[in-house]
């Protein structure tokens, strides 16, 4: 995934109202502070990782009946003998340890690290997906406490672009996973879809709804999601001929920050990140006409040859 992100979003600047019994004042207090918040979550992310467990051996062995759901149980009682999702790897199973990446989050000036964690049950046989794609998903999202408050057992799509100007944990943990085989018809008419990915997304609150309370995820919770990963569309949201992926010019993992276009002070200027603009310099020739196309490939040009493709280049025609 190798992915660092800045995410500025809308929760920073949510503020909670409550009521004085006395005089009904309204008594405003700003969000807790991303920092103190990092500290708690990480804290409790740690204490589930190396308390919880997940039903590694039925993947490791799968019979005949198994429906290939991640499964999570506390290390006690009759599942003393667990391994943690701290601790799982190198004990003979192929992937059942939580891995990390940091994901770096904004507070005024400063940047922020936070660690998002997944757990890759089953890889996946498919494509690989990164950030821009449209992903094909089953999941279910419950809190540290086991409590679920959102579940999509028929699947549903996700224009990941989408995603990470909200829940940019999930939009981020996804492309650790891969999509299933090519799906069959069955008789009914309803496709059968094979070797898809499974496993889990770990997230701070930064990276979920953080302040935001919602319904059934009080605010500053650390989520988990459960996901089967069934298809990926590589996408071009703006038929330019370039796919998405490839429209982040800065590499920050976010498709939503980056704009070439050339500025016109006499003119208003729109923000259209180049994902969504078919014109990605502004200089009114389409970038599909300052690229070329070569036995499925892109190729940027750069006619003038300043290090500039030409489809970003507004001084070349």
């Amino acid at each position: 995934m190798n992915i660092k992100s800045i995410f500025y979003f809308l929760a920073i600047n949510l503020i909670f109202i409550s009521c004085k019994k006395d005089d009904d004042a309204i008594v405003i207090a700003p969000p807790t502070d991303l920092s103190e918040i990092l500290v708690d979550d990480e804290a409790a992310l740690q204490a589930y990782f190396s308390t919880h467990f997940y039903n590694y051996e039925d993947f490791e062995n799968p019979a005949e009946d198994f429906d290939y759901k991640i499964v999570f149980g506390t290390i006690s009682g009759a599942n003393s003998d667990k391994i943690s999702l701290l601790n799982s790897e190198g004990f003979g199973f192929k992937t059942v340890k939580v891995k990390s990446e940091n994901v770096g989050i904004t507070e005024g000036d400063e940047e922020i690290d936070h660690k998002l964690y997944y757990l890759v049950a089953r890889e996946g046989i498919g494509a690989t997906t990164t950030i821009a794609d449209s992903t094909y998903v089953r999941y279910q999202g419950e809190l540290l406490n086991g409590t679920i408050f959102n579940s999509y057992a028929a699947p549903i799509w996700f224009d990941l672009p989408d995603l990470v100007t909200g829940v940019i944990g999930f939009a981020q943990g996804i492309t650790a996973f891969k999509g299933g085989g090519p799906g069959s018809v069955n008789e009914d008419g309803t496709v059968k879809i094979e070797d898809y990915g499974i496993g889990a997304i770990f997230m701070p609150s930064a990276l979920g709804y953080y302040a935001a309370e919602q319904t059934n995820i009080p605010a500053y919770s650390p989520m988990i999601f459960k996901i089967d990963l069934l298809a990926v569309n590589q996408t071009d949201h703006d038929n330019d001929g370039i796919p998405s992926y490839l429209e982040d010019v800065d590499g920050d993992g976010r498709l939503n920050n980056d704009n070439t276009d050339s500025v016109d002070e006499e003119k208003a200027f729109v923000f259209i990140p180049n994902y969504l603009d078919p014109d990605d310099d502004g200089d009114n020739t389409p970038t599909s006409e300052e690229i070329d196309i070569v036995n499925g490939e892109v190729v940027f040009r750069d006619t003038d040859n300043d290090g500039i493709p030409d489809h970003l280049d507004p001084d070349t025609k």
